[in-house]
């Protein structure tokens, strides 16, 4: 049966595991989409085995530096490396070798409706790995069990609730034992309670297994619980980068207003337009 660990200890576990050097980098990236620049100049680090956080307001362009940091996408200039090699750079059969290292849990969970949570989280190993199939639905079910969601391995994706389908699409992205995990807004959706669950399951991977998590969320309070460090994205670039009270503690107006979940005054014809619908 799966428990739940505590908040606190498992804090306590993932420091003594904590590293300093940097298993991941994004330098000076830049990213053009639609005629639009998404991406300005990025610059940020990711320390190994770490839970990191890429937050900011929708359209900031968070998603987007995960899709690159993922090996999905190239950026238009710049480097993104994965222990000192170039990831863009490498050959496919390297850029393959890559993928099998790392995880990566879309936000809508995209689990395959036509096959059965176990089959889902069993085929990365079926795909990838020359086991046999009792080894293989072995595994998976140890996978779901980590999530707490053995009980429903039976069961098709459009008969689960959203935190379950969250939870399955975390299982199959730990089913190859990654050393590194993607997380596509994991808590996006889900009510307050559900939302909690999820970050500790992120909490327990990170701490028993020393998994490096990169997370992209606006979800405050899920970013506050679970970050060693935290990148503020605002329009495209990288606003601050810091410890949870780092960023709480800033003194700069647009991180304050993020975080206090302030509007600001409109500026311009913004201004105008806005006072012209002012009732």
């Amino acid at each position: 049966m799966t428990h739940r660990i505590p908040h606190a200890a498992l804090l306590e576990l993932a420091a003594r595991r904590r590293r300093t050097d940097d298993v991941l980098r994004a330098i000076a990236v830049t990213t053009v989409l639609g005629g639009r620049e998404v991406l300005r100049g990025v610059d940020l680090a990711v320390r190994r085995g770490e839970v990191f956080v890429i937050m900011g307001p929708s359209g900031c362009g968070k998603t987007t530096i995960l899709r690159h940091l993922a090996g999905l996408q190239p950026p238009s200039s710049g480097t993104i490396s994965v222990e000192g090699r170039d990831l863009y750079a490498l050959s496919a059969d390297e850029l393959d070798a890559l993928r099998l290292r790392t995880g990566l849990a879309f936000q809508g969970g995209a689990l395959l409706g036509s096959l059965s949570v176990e089959d889902n989280v069993a085929l990365p190993l079926r795909e990838n790995t020359t086991l046999p199939d009792a080894v293989i639905r072995q595994v998976a079910r140890m996978k779901l069990d980590m999530v707490g969601l053995l009980h429903a391995k039976d069961l098709l994706p459009a008969r689960l609730s959203g935190g379950m389908k969250k939870r399955a699409a975390i299982a199959r992205a730990i089913a190859l034992d990654p050393e590194i995990v993607y997380l596509d807004e994991p808590s996006a959706g889900l009510d307050p309670i559900t939302a909690a669950g999820i970050d500790n399951l992120i909490l327990k991977l990170n701490a028993v297994f020393g998994i490096t998590m990169v997370v992209v969320t606006h979800d405050l309070p899920s970013a506050s619980g679970i970050a060693d460090r935290i990148a503020v994205f605002l329009d495209g670039k990288v606003a601050a980068v810091g410890t949870r009270d780092e960023i709480w503690g800033s003194s700069e107006p647009r991180i304050r207003d993020f975080v206090d979940r302030r509007l600001r005054e409109p500026e311009g014809e913004a201004a105008d337009i806005a006072r012209y619908f002012t009732i």
